[in-house]
């Protein structure tokens, strides 16, 4: 409702989906501990059902189309292969498919966007000429947050609290005129 009340607000960055209530885990947490569990070698699949059920639990909620199912089996089956920026940037990734269904508008891939150096920085210089490539495309999209890629095409991950900072990445790029963060937590 938010997006859909103004039609200037065209470009969404979202984080990954938090949690449904004060029980329920954070997809980023599950992560998380997925890499960990990998790591250690203990099981980590009831940890991922966790995560596959919520996704799955939105798409049906909203009543969506987008076919993550195939997705997230590919990623459980390079589960063991990722590096763990990658892994953790999927909470963001999916979060943002599912997102950009629900409000009709076409998905980019943050990494494809955010340029990030090898020492964490950002490259706002490519983020502005990929983004012009994107925008050649799209009038409107939604994008994930927390991660960029490096110059030789590897997801990393910001700090978290990193999709605000993605927004901020995007509307400076943009010359936004207004940058807009809304959040669950009050204040």
């Amino acid at each position: 409702g938010i997006i859909e009340s103004d039609p200037a607000r065209r470009f969404v960055v979202v984080s990954a989906a938090g949690r449904k209530d004060a029980k329920d885990n954070k997809i980023t947490d599950l992560l998380y501990l997925c890499h960990a569990h990998i790591e250690y070698h203990v099981d980590y699949v009831p940890l991922f059902r966790m995560i596959e059920e919520r996704f799955l639990e939105i798409k049906q909620e909203l009543q969506l189309a987008t076919p993550i199912e195939g997705e997230l089996r590919q990623l459980e089956e390079r589960l063991s292969e990722l590096s763990l920026d990658e892994l953790v940037s999927r909470g963001e990734y999916f979060t943002a498919k599912l997102m950009a269904d629900y409000l009709g508008f076409p998905f980019v891939d943050a990494r494809d966007v955010i340029s990030m150096r090898y020492d964490g920085s950002f490259n706002y210089e490519d983020t502005s000429e990929r983004l012009k490539t994107i925008l050649a495309r799209h009038q409107h999209f939604v994008m994930p947050g927390f991660y960029g890629s490096t110059p030789d095409g590897h997801i990393r991950v910001m700090t978290r609290g990193g999709s605000d900072i993605t927004g901020s990445i995007l509307a400076r790029c943009l010359n936004a005129d207004v940058y807009e963060n809304w959040t669950d937590v009050s204040g």
